[in-house]
C-alpha cells in the first residue's frame, strides 16, 4: 500500500492541510519587466547571469519576504578575471496577498564596461493571490 502511494503522487508535497505545494517558481533575465503571480506560500527563485547584480529590499516585505540571502558563484572556468562571469541567486516566499517588486541593479557589464541604462536595472513586479 505505502509502495502505490508513494509511485501514484503528482510531484508536488502535501501540507498538513491537504493543500498542494507547488515547486518554486523560477525566473531570470527573460522576464525583465514582467508581472508574475504566485500563490501564498509558494517560493519564488530569481537567478541573475552576471556576478555583479545587487538586489535590493523588495517592495513589500510583508508580501515577498526575501528567505535566502543572494548567493554569487562564480564560473570557474572560461572567463576572463573581471568579467562578472556567474549568477547571483535569491530566494523569495510569497507571504501575504498583494504585489511587490524584485530590483536589482549593477554598474558593471564586463571587464570595466559600463552598463547601459536597460543592462543595469532588473524589476520583476510579483503578485501574490
Amino acid at each position: 500500500m505505502a509502495l502505490a502511494v508513494a509511485c501514484g503522487g503528482t510531484g508536488h508535497a502535501a501540507s498538513s492541510t491537504g493543500a498542494t505545494r507547488l515547486p518554486p517558481l523560477r525566473a531570470g533575465e527573460a522576464l525583465d519587466g514582467k508581472t508574475v503571480t504566485l500563490s501564498r506560500g509558494r517560493r519564488l527563485v530569481v537567478v541573475l547571469h552576471s556576478t555583479y547584480w545587487q538586489f535590493a529590499a523588495t517592495s513589500h516585505p510583508a508580501v515577498l519576504r526575501r528567505v535566502v540571502k543572494p548567493v554569487t558563484r562564480a564560473q570557474q572556468s572560461g572567463c576572463v578575471a573581471g568579467q562578472g562571469c556567474g549568477t547571483v541567486t535569491v530566494v523569495y516566499l510569497a507571504s501575504r496577498k498583494g504585489t511587490s517588486l524584485v530590483v536589482a541593479t549593477r554598474t558593471s557589464c564586463g571587464e570595466a564596461m559600463g552598463c547601459s541604462a536597460d543592462a543595469s536595472r532588473f524589476a520583476l513586479h510579483v503578485r501574490v493571490r
